[in-house]
C-alpha cells in the first residue's frame, strides 16, 4: 500500500469512529428512544440495569449502540428466566400464568 492510501484509510476509520460517538443521546431522547417513561429509565440507572454514563456527575447520557446491546441481552435473559411448569394434560405453561390454573384457597 502506499502511504497516500494508508492515511486515506485512516482518516476513513476515524470518521466511522467520530460517527459511533454521535449516537449519544440524553436522558429525554434515551427514554423516548426505548420507549419508556423518565422515572423508570432513571431507576435503571440508580439500579446499574442499563448502561449509562453520568461525565460531569449532574446529567445522565447514553449511547445509542450500548441501548441497543442492553435491549438485546435483556430479551435472552427474560427467555432464558422464564421457567416453564408442567400442568395437567402435559401442557407446558410459564410460571407468570399458573395464577390461572391454581385453586384459590381463600373463601370467598
Amino acid at each position: 500500500m502506499h502511504e497516500q492510501e494508508i492515511l486515506l484509510r485512516l482518516t476513513e476509520i476515524e470518521n466511522l469512529l467520530r460517527g459511533k460517538q454521535t449516537d449519544l443521546l440524553n436522558l429525554n431522547q434515551a427514554a423516548q428512544y426505548l420507549s419508556i417513561s423518565h422515572s423508570q429509565l432513571y431507576k435503571y440507572t440508580s439500579q446499574k440495569k442499563i448502561p449509562f454514563h453520568k461525565p460531569a456527575g449532574k446529567y445522565l447520557y447514553f449511547f445509542k449502540g450500548e441501548l441497543d446491546l442492553w435491549i438485546i441481552n435483556n430479551s435472552k435473559l427474560e427467555i432464558q428466566n422464564e421457567k416453564l411448569e408442567e400442568v395437567e394434560g402435559g401442557k407446558q405453561i410459564p410460571e407468570n400464568q399458573m395464577e390461572m390454573f391454581e385453586e384459590e384457597t381463600e373463601p370467598p
